[in-house]
């Protein structure tokens, strides 16, 4: 975050990921962590150690989102929201773009499907975070943030 923000002179930056302010993401829910192992976009299977099968799944702990924005605002950048995956989405009125005819109804049906993925609350629409930080733009309203700061 420090390298990003310090290389940007003018524009914006938006991270996207799993993660928690830290206030809960050090709290006893999380007392055993929140690293986790995902294979074909699914948990691994049976609790598997992350590391009894080197290079067959992906790897992944939350993020402290207290102190990326700490880090951020240290090196100038102004947090200009902070909001669910869901909300961001839908305040881009992105759902229109997945919900326009397509010629080919599979086609159609598994774009919908995608997009559920990404939207649905509970899923990756909650645990995904947006964090949207600015750097000599002012204050401008943000269409994507239309929904203002919801963070679950």
């Amino acid at each position: 975050m420090r390298e990003a923000a310090r290389r940007l002179d003018r524009g914006f930056l938006i991270v996207i990921d799993y993660g928690h302010e830290a206030a809960e993401l050090f709290s006893a829910a999380h007392a055993s962590g929140t690293l986790r192992t995902f294979q074909h976009h699914t948990t691994a299977p049976g609790g598997r150690a992350w590391l009894d099968d080197p290079g067959s799944c992906d790897i992944t702990a939350h993020v402290d989102l207290t102190g990326l924005t700490r880090a951020a605002q240290d090196e100038g950048l102004l947090k200009l929201a902070a909001l669910d995956q869901t909300y961001f989405l839908l305040g881009l009125a992105w759902p229109a773009a997945w919900r326009a005819k397509a010629d080919d109804a599979v086609a159609a049906l598994r774009r919908r499907l995608a997009a559920k993925t990404l939207l649905l609350p509970g899923g990756m629409g909650s645990s995904h975070k947006v964090l949207i930080f600015g750097k000599g733009v002012g204050t401008p309203p943000l269409r994507c943030a239309s929904f203002g700061g919801r963070l679950t």
